[in-house]
């Protein structure tokens, strides 16, 4: 492997000398993953027409500070030393060999210059060590800089001096995305391919496989070649050891620039020899489940082992429209889809996806039929009371106002047009419910309406209640809301927990007066020191209104002049 990337590296070199740094004047400067690289020249700073080059580097091009003198290592061993040494900043360039490197020390020592070494002069570890490119890992970093190279006679004097342009630090190499195509494993080798498409492909590339939990670089062959505007990646190994012969193995690519510059790697891509091939889906089934208010779809693979995951397919045409609807790991043999209309026949098939990624096993399509389910007075509507933003999540505060009603339904999206999400809420004879939703975006929130609706089985569905928009809490002091929810014998009550955004709140307390707001019954304190976002009175009876205060208190201790107050009228639920 290491000759292939020997040769993949200087053949692409010299097919892009015009484009590239080599063909250029001195003092050009190239981003590195660690700092800056500079190319000081032809000459060999080593005693026969230059003895040194002196690196300076400036941010203002007034003031400049000496970073480096470079010179040749005097002796192949000190000079080997740092061939070794610099090649750990260039993992996929290869080095010639020890005797190899021996001549082009002696040749370049005699020659003075790096065109006596013809095609090894590209080797960026060999051009460090001779000391025509030097690598400034000092630099700083989020300030544009200059560099000015000096090349020193052997009487002292300058020779010339060049100015670079302006770099910053730090550098970030954007390469086309690397994606895992296909694979071939069989009794002793493994082939793996992976592609990019576009304009822009890593011209170097390493792979690397796991061992031990951790990734190696692997031992195999690789390729690199282009069709049009696609990149192919190719790792080869056709000498497997014994002890990975019919195991799982697991590869990944990591892309390169000449510079050592590492673009994003690839997914991991999981190989196994299996019989995946073999596999078929057996006991498939499908029924509307009535008392889940949903579709159920079950099936059976013969081989689970092969299996990564389980693909879940929709569509409404039993040939075409097909979208996925959800993933689910191999370890499930159903899914339930809650996401349905009455009245409404729906088509699903199930895709088994490989280990190795492969898509190839597919179930026959299977059928549905949702039976009509129409709305009904006897089941209330609930109410939505409030939609605000809580910790990078939607919170809705509802009240499910029926307790015959066995679930509730979140309806989303534009004004008019609202669908229903696939979470089919159980109530559980609940007065009250906080859901949230963490699938938006925050840019979406401005844009969203909320409503919800109840359910029974087998009996029907409410009405929808009103739309309500998405609303941001702005001003961090204020509590967008604090509701009550009544029940037999308890009331609960949901606000918007101010402490979390403002430090200059320690707690919260809670009074609570018999009568509306405007009684004069006495102010009571029913909870002290509370923190969170909920309070449930239990001493609450049916028969009384109540006015409960919700009050902010501040870190010295002090109740905050902001209250909040709410109003529950008499008759709770019996």
């Amino acid at each position: 492997m290491q000759k292939l990337f020997y040769l993949i590296f200087i053949t692409s070199c010299l097919m892009c000398i015009n484009k590239t740094v080599f063909s250029q004047a001195p003092a050009t400067i190239k981003h590195g993953p660690l700092g800056v690289f500079i190319f000081l020249g032809k000459e060999i700073p080593s005693g026969k027409s230059i003895t040194s080059y002196k690196v300076e580097r400036s941010e203002d091009m007034l003031n400049w500070k000496q970073i480096a003198e470079v010179k040749t290592p005097k002796g192949f061993d000190v000079f080997k030393a740092k061939v070794e040494n610099s090649k750990t900043f260039f993992p996929s360039q290869p080095l010639p060999s020890k005797e190899k490197l021996n001549e082009l020390y002696s040749r370049a020592i005699s020659t003075g210059n790096t065109d006596s070494l013809k095609g090894m002069r590209l080797l960026f570890p060999i051009r460090i060590a001779l000391g025509t490119m030097y690598y400034d890992t000092t630099a700083p970093k989020n300030i544009t800089c200059r560099y000015r190279i000096s090349s020193i006679k052997t009487t002292g004097d300058v020779l010339q001096s060049l100015v670079t342009d302006t770099i910053s630090l730090p550098f970030q190499v954007n390469f086309d995305t690397i994606t895992y195509q296909e694979s071939s494993y069989n009794r002793n080798s493994v082939m793996v391919k992976w592609k990019s498409v576009g304009k822009n492909p890593a011209p170097l590339f390493m792979v690397y496989m796991f061992k031990n939990m951790a990734p190696n670089i692997a031992t195999g062959t690789t390729a690199r070649f282009s069709v049009n505007d696609t990149t192919y990646y190719v790792y080869t190994d056709t000498a497997l050891k014994k002890d990975e012969i019919g195991k799982e193995m697991q590869f990944f690519v990591s892309p390169y620039d000449y510079y050592a510059n590492v673009g994003n790697s690839s997914q991991v891509a999981v190989i196994t020899q299996d019989n995946f091939n073999r596999g078929n889906f057996l006991r498939n089934h499908i029924a509307f489940m009535p008392k889940l208010s949903g579709v159920q779809v079950c099936w059976h693979f013969s081989d689970p082992v092969t299996v990564k995951n389980v693909e879940i397919y929709r569509s409404e045409n039993g040939k075409s429209g097909f979208r996925k609807l959800t993933e689910v790991p191999v370890s499930d043999t159903s899914f339930l889809d809650q996401q349905i209309w009455p009245e409404t026949t729906y088509f699903y098939y199930i895709q088994v996806v490989a280990k190795a990624g492969k898509r190839t096993k597919q179930s026959p399509v299977l059928m549905a039929k949702v039976p009509g389910i129409g709305f009904t007075d006897k089941i209330g509507t609930p109410a939505l009371h409030q939609v605000v933003v809580s910790e990078n999540r939607i919170k809705l505060i509802i009240e499910t106002k029926d307790t015959t009603a066995t679930h509730l339904r979140i309806y989303r999206g534009e004004k008019g047009a609202l669908l229903a999400l696939p979470n089919l809420i159980e109530i559980n004879k609940s007065a009250s419910l906080v859901y949230y939703d963490a699938t938006l975006k925050p840019q979406d929130y401005k844009k969203v309406f909320y409503a919800v609706r109840n359910e029974k089985s087998d009996s029907g569905v409410s009405s929808l209640s009103e739309e309500l928009p998405v609303s941001t809490q702005v001003d961090p002091t204020e509590a967008a809301y604090f509701c009550a929810f009544p029940s037999k014998s308890k009331v609960e009550l949901y606000w918007d927990d101010v402490l979390k955004r403002n430090a200059d709140y320690n707690s919260y307390t809670l009074l609570r007066q018999i009568g509306p707001a405007n009684s004069k019954s006495p102010l009571m304190v029913i909870a002290e020191n509370l923190t969170g976002d909920s309070f449930t009175d239990l001493n609450a009876q049916s028969s009384n209104t109540y006015t409960y205060v919700l009050q902010l208190v501040e870190k010295s201790g002090n109740a905050n002049n902001k209250t909040y107050k709410v109003t529950v009228p008499a008759s709770i639920e019996k």
